[in-house]
């Protein structure tokens, strides 16, 4: 059930007036919608559900857009792996146009620090090494099926 920060303004229900058995006839009921009042107080576990519910269309066009994007960054490899294989025969390696500049990056090797392996062998040496810096808060999506 919805409670409600305010009580009945008749001392009748002990909850929100959007859920009160009287509300069609009540004179003194709350015209706001608990979603947007404020004053409403949900009980642990339907937070969820009632966030579900009014996300539901957000939800699903983050989920068209998330597969949209992976279609289409796999026809961006697809074309990019044409015109380096084109660039490769030809042994073009630069392309600049009015559209587009592109730039032949050759095969090569770089060198990174195993972090996880410092840390087992050093760990004085990774700690001090180290750095502590803010991040942003941000959410993670994830698309469930399709062609996955």
């Amino acid at each position: 059930m919805i409670k409600c920060e305010n009580s009945c303004p008749l001392g009748k229900f002990n909850g929100c007036c959007y859920c009160c058995p009287e509300k069609e006839t009540c004179q003194e009921m709350c015209s706001e919608v608990p979603e947007k009042c404020g004053c409403s107080i949900y009980e642990e576990g339907q937070e969820l559900e009632l966030f579900k519910n009014q996300q539901m269309t957000v939800l699903q066009n983050i989920a068209d857009l998330c597969t949209a994007k992976k279609q289409l960054e796999a026809q961006e490899k697809e074309l990019k792996d044409k015109l380096k294989q084109a660039m490769e025969q030809y042994g073009i390696k630069k392309f600049e146009s009015d559209i587009l500049n592109i730039t032949y990056v050759p095969e090569g090797t770089q060198t990174k620090v195993d972090t996880t392996k410092l840390k087992k062998l050093h760990p004085d040496v990774a700690a001090e090494c180290s750095k502590t810096s803010k991040t942003s808060s941000y959410i993670k999506v994830t698309v469930k099926g399709g062609d996955e």
